[in-house]
């Protein structure tokens, strides 16, 4: 009885050993990645409380290792481990479940990733994983409390390099609606996918040491893909909303487009009707005044034509500042060779394109520097659009603005680039010698678009 008590104490001790190790590296892996979230109020007693039920969880995981070592249960306690981790992080940060999910998926791959490094580096030094946990040949002793401490230091160093690599790119920005539960799923699917490959190499390591290193490898592939599948779902819900929200500024534009082109519409028929009932008022005002009419309704009637309404729409509005502003606006543009493009496009990116050069000469002290030159023409199979400008400091990048309002503004280089890609183009802006160009390429189509 005796001797079989001391049996079990022994295989508990064991199992709390293995379980324990790795119950430490889920918890360093999961603390690095949440490194950039927010923690809630009282952390340091949530993450005990966390720990506590941990320890609960550790117990009940050793207890059924010990009983009943086979496959399944192996699975059943490294998806226990696993589990553990995601209501911890829960407990202790205040952010959106999709941020979490990602911290924890990601600290799970990365465990496995660092799981397979280091028993590959004690075959490649020569040491047998299967009976050692050395790695060091200053320390002979296969499992000593102080080839733990190294075992464990190792893995918190390997963590630490990749969270280091990864850093950059770890976003504290929620996913989309769609992207939330591709991140379920994703988490969910790894897992599960992760705790059977961990199970399974474990169960059968003592078969063959070629055969646990080519497994280890495999669930290291896996976890290597699962990290790059979190890459991918943030960048494409980045992208997802990034078009949503040009679809949406290119609408307002286009909203905008129709109430400044029917107010042309009105003022230049006003103009006209006008121009014809001057004669009626020869008698009642001088001849200054009426030549004073007559100029001011030139200036409505002396817009640019260049065969594209849109461009001609964009050209008119900005005619009537530039003037107010003492800036030269100068336009050789083929308008027809815009057809195939929709109507709000080309509005958003003349709109914005001029707007830009504009701002960027109205801080220019010089009066002879504050010119804006527009060309459009037809270039091999292509339509060329070329604004340029004189400026003086700092050229803002795309999403940045000089405007106040930086809510609403800072988007113009953005939309730009998005609509001439919606073509198949390519934007480009070139900023030398106090002169700002700005040129999109545009391939035109053989067969042109429905417009709207």
């Amino acid at each position: 009885m005796n001797a079989w008590v001391s049996s079990m104490l022994g295989d508990y001790a064991y199992q709390f050993y293995v379980i324990f190790a790795n119950e430490l590296q889920f918890i360093m892996a999961a603390l690095f990645f949440c490194l950039s979230l927010r923690r809630k109020d009282r952390f340091l007693l949530r993450l005990l409380l966390g720990l506590t039920a941990g320890d609960v969880i550790l117990a009940v995981a050793v207890y059924l290792r010990t009983i009943m070592d086979s496959l399944f249960m192996r699975i059943i306690v490294t998806m226990l481990q696993y589990a553990f981790t995601l209501p911890l992080m829960m407990l202790c940060f205040e952010e959106d479940i999709t941020l979490i999910l990602k911290s924890w998926g990601s600290s799970i791959a990365v465990k496995e990733i660092v799981g397979t490094i280091y028993p590959v580096l004690q075959v490649i030094l020569g040491y047998d994983p299967h009976t050692t946990l050395n790695i060091l040949p200053l320390f002979d002793e296969a499992y000593t409390d102080l080839n733990w401490m190294i075992y464990l230091g190792m893995h918190l160093l390997m963590y630490w390099v990749i969270w280091f690599v990864l850093r950059r790119h770890i976003s504290r920005e929620p996913l989309g609606q769609q992207s939330r539960l591709q991140a379920l799923i994703l988490s969910a699917g790894s897992v599960l996918l992760l705790s059977v490959l961990g199970a399974v190499t474990s169960h059968y390591r003592d078969e063959s040491l070629a055969l646990f290193i080519c497994s280890r490898i495999f669930t290291m592939t896996v976890a290597v893909f699962i990290l790059l599948q979190y890459a991918g779902l943030e960048f494409r819900s980045r992208a997802g909303e990034d078009m949503a929200m040009m679809e949406r500024i290119l609408s307002e534009e286009r909203k905008q487009y129709q109430q400044i082109k029917e107010s042309i519409d009105i003022i230049n028929m006003r103009c006209h009707d006008l121009k014809h009932q001057l004669a009626d008022f020869s008698g009642r005002l001088t001849d200054r005044e009426i030549s004073e009419m007559q100029e001011a309704m030139d200036i409505y009637e002396r817009n640019i034509r260049t065969g594209c309404e849109a461009l001609d729409v964009v050209l008119f509005i900005h005619q009537m500042a530039c003037r107010q502003e003492g800036i030269t606006l100068t336009c050789l543009a083929d308008g027809e060779a815009l057809s195939f493009m929709r109507t709000r496009h080309i509005y958003a990116l003349f709109n914005n394109a001029i707007s830009n050069a504009m701002e960027a000469v109205r801080r220019i002290g010089d009066p002879e520097k504050r010119v804006v030159g527009l060309t459009v023409a037809r270039e091999e199979g292509n339509v060329a659009v070329e604004v340029v400008n004189y400026y003086e400091g700092q050229v803002p990048s795309a999403g940045e603005t000089t405007k106040a309002d930086k809510v609403h503004h800072g988007f113009g280089t953005m939309s730009m680039r998005y609509i001439v890609r919606q073509y198949g183009g390519e934007l480009i802006t070139e900023a030398r010698g106090g002169m700002y160009t700005l040129r999109a390429v545009i391939p035109i189509p053989e067969s042109a678009p429905e417009k709207s």
